[in-house]
């Protein structure tokens, strides 16, 4: 990390987003990188500005109900600046906006850049959206020091996007986003498909194991790969372990009333609980041979796979 910079290179729950920089010279750059889940709701704002001196906050990116991203004036550094008492004012004053649909499930790299005079909005290290706007720093009303301003993820407008942060960083000058779009992309571990075997996939796309009944218990066995948000394959010394999850809601399935684990892994011929015997990456893949224990729900979903 830049020794100027502030943020963090960790992955971090996008509500949990709050950070404050100097600007005083109303110049800053911001980078990260953003990852959407199915359970967000749109239009909703992804960060907000406050100043110290400010009790409310106003819009700094927001997404819309068509997943495009608009960056925003800024608080006591433009006359554009949206109301603090509106949180859909942001659609009345000019914006940097981008013809570009936010996936979800898929990390995308967001640049920001701010100036008295303009801001440039920037996707996968890409500019694709600039706006010019009139400065407040030199007007008796406007301030040459805008103290700390205060970014962050702090809902409040009725929706809610859910998602993740990596590396989040602030500098208090303008640079060449492309630049970062390269460094230290996040990483994602993913089903090779073409390695499963004895899963059946329903009409919804959602893979199901029958279980129930010792009888009716299934081996199978599948691949995963970890590789980076560019889609290279990643070599990191990790383990991974599968879970069971219930196909409607996610939650984690439930021992058995035998105190059994619902998901047990295979090696060497012996049983175990996946979580407690997971499997190591090597050059970025790991295997599994897998198998359905007693439990309640005859249909599931399987397997989420965690990086240790």
């Amino acid at each position: 990390m830049d020794t100027d910079s502030v943020g963090s290179e960790e992955y971090s729950l996008l509500n949990d987003l709050r950070l404050e920089i100097e600007a005083k010279d109303g110049t800053f750059s911001l980078c990260f990188w953003l990852y959407f889940t199915t359970s967000s709701a749109f239009p909703s704002t992804i960060i907000q500005q406050v100043y110290s001196d400010i009790s409310e906050s106003a819009p700094f990116l927001v997404i819309d109900d068509n997943k495009r991203i608009h960056l925003l004036p800024v608080l006591l550094l433009h006359k554009e600046a949206p109301d603090t008492g509106n949180i859909n004012s942001w659609a009345e004053v000019p914006h940097a906006t981008v013809d570009f649909k936010f996936p979800l499930e898929k990390w995308v790299h967001v640049g920001c850049q701010v100036c008295p005079d303009y801001i440039q909005l920037q996707i996968n290290g890409v500019i694709e959206g600039k706006k010019s706007l009139c400065s407040l720093l030199n007007e008796k009303s406007g301030s040459s020091d805008l103290k700390k301003l205060t970014l962050a993820n702090v809902g409040g407008d009725g929706n809610s996007v859910q998602g993740y942060v990596h590396n989040f960083e602030i500098y208090p000058t303008i640079f060449s986003v492309k630049d970062y779009h390269l460094k230290d992309p996040p990483l994602k571990l993913s089903i090779d498909e073409s390695s499963v075997s004895e899963i059946e996939e329903e009409s919804d796309g959602v893979w199901a194991v029958v279980g129930g009944k010792a009888s009716c218990r299934r081996n199978f066995s599948l691949d995963v790969v970890l590789s980076d948000a560019f889609g290279q394959p990643v070599d990191k010394e990790n383990e991974v372990f599968a879970s069971l999850l219930y196909a409607d809601t996610s939650v984690p399935v439930e021992n058995t009333t035998d105190d059994e684990a619902p998901l047990l892994a295979s090696y060497d011929g012996i049983e175990f609980s996946s979580r407690e015997r997971p499997s190591k990456l090597l050059l970025g893949r790991a295997s599994f041979k897998l198998k359905i224990s007693q439990v309640k729900m005859p249909t599931m979903n399987v397997c989420l796979c965690h990086l240790l």
